[in-house]
């Protein structure tokens, strides 16, 4: 009989070439390693690897296995997975990601919010970056994202909580500074722009690329990963101007900025974001709870155009009364 731990421990030596390496890997000690290596050996009746002194190397039989084991071993993740998402967090927590600039009013609303809907559930609060949080949540680093659109319809499943303006950042220095208004979307998207934190989607959106007809813009500097960095890098180079958010104005170093509304331009909406698939309770009645907080907090609902919200429009007494055990979708 094969074990899955035996296969876990199989693939690491054969990704590691050494078993020395793989075992401080795996956190286990080396004769234990070794060990169910042999186990497996004797399982499959071949040897799976051919002992040298620079390391090891698969032998044919640890080639054909290497595949199925990867499945193996994922289809059991995918499954245990899917087993607990049927009853809900599991721990007793939930994990929440945010951005800087993102939330912050909105967090310190939800909070007790929740503790009124689900006191037996947690939150444990984790903060990325913009594109950090589409990784997070992709890889079950986080249960839920407070986020800005776009995600992928695909993966993703979210509420739009409200929508703000985009608005252009800028140098004090650069000549548009003092324009106000009068700039218009053509002027910008003559501008030179940062390197954007690559994923895709979230690039698209801040660099305008949906009003540029396949021209891609001006780039300069590093890729930018934060607000900060991309302030920093406008109050390198005046000739550089960013797209964000307006609420992310009071940003620390962005309030050494000026900022120009971009009324030609779409608002971005604010979500709570889940896996596509993540129906779980206490994922639902977050979304319901943040949903419920936002109107209170920006008087909105989601906005035209919007992806539609199948969880929002829950009445708020169903988040705040029923609690997360019995929240629905």
């Amino acid at each position: 009989m094969v074990e899955l731990r035996q296969l876990r421990y199989f693939l690491a030596v054969a990704e590691e070439r050494s078993v020395t390496r793989a075992a401080a890997l795996l956190h286990v000690s080396q004769p234990t390693l070794s060990q169910q290596i042999r186990a497996l050996e004797r399982a499959v009746r071949a040897p799976l690897f051919h002992r040298e002194p620079a390391g090891v190397r698969l032998t044919e039989a640890g080639s054909a296995l290497l595949e199925p084991a990867r499945r193996a071993v994922v289809e059991v993740a995918d499954g245990v997975r899917a087993a607990r998402d049927t009853v809900g967090t599991g721990d007793g927590t939930l994990r929440v990601g945010f951005s800087a600039g993102g939330a912050g009013d909105l967090i310190a609303s939800i909070l007790p919010a929740w503790q009124r809907a689900a006191p037996e559930v947690r939150l444990v609060l984790r903060e990325l970056t913009v594109g950090g949080l589409y990784t997070a949540l992709l890889e079950d680093q986080i249960d839920v994202a407070l986020t800005r659109l776009p995600l992928d319809p695909e993966r993703h499943d979210w509420t739009v909580l409200f929508a703000e303006p985009r608005v252009l950042a800028l140098s004090a220095r650069n000549p548009l500074a003092d324009a106000g208004a009068a700039v218009s979307l053509a002027d910008v998207l003559t501008l030179a722009m940062p390197r954007i934190e690559d994923v895709p989607t979230i690039r698209d959106y801040w660099l305008l690329n949906d009003y540029r007809d396949g021209c891609p813009p001006q780039q300069r500097g590093v890729t930018v990963t934060s607000p900060a960095e991309m302030a920093y890098l406008i109050l390198q180079d005046p000739s550089v101007v960013a797209v964000g958010p307006r609420t992310a104005r009071g940003l620390s170093p962005l309030a050494e900025l000026r900022f120009v509304e971009l009324s030609e331009v779409a608002p971005v909406p604010f979500v709570a974001a889940a896996r596509r698939h993540d129906r779980r309770a206490a994922v639902l009645a977050f979304r319901q709870v943040a949903a419920t907080v936002a109107r209170h907090l920006h008087g909105v609902s989601t906005p035209a155009g919007g992806r539609p919200d199948r969880v929002a429009d829950v009445e708020a007494r169903r988040a705040t009364g029923a609690g997360a055990g019995r929240a629905g979708g």
